[in-house]
């Protein structure tokens, strides 16, 4: 079952990361819930969370340098 609501650690929530970064993470963190890794592209987290496609690209970005996620790419 899909949860419902995005948990966010408060060590994320104390950390110095912008509050779209914050958002993002929790709504990553709800998308792995089930199956441990994520699929969204940018332009769904962009969607849900209510900013560009660039903006995520950054926020990924921010979050994959705080070792807070890991990014693989794949072709296709």
């Amino acid at each position: 079952m899909y949860d419902k609501y995005s948990k966010i650690p408060r060590y994320v929530i104390e950390s110095k990361l912008c509050s779209n970064a914050k958002l993002l993470y929790g709504e990553i963190s709800l998308l792995c819930h089930k199956e441990g890794f994520c699929y969204a592209s940018n332009k769904y987290l962009a969607n849900t969370i209510h900013v560009t496609e660039r903006t995520i690209t950054r926020l990924i970005s921010e979050l994959e340098y705080q070792n807070l996620i890991i990014v693989e790419h794949s072709k296709g």
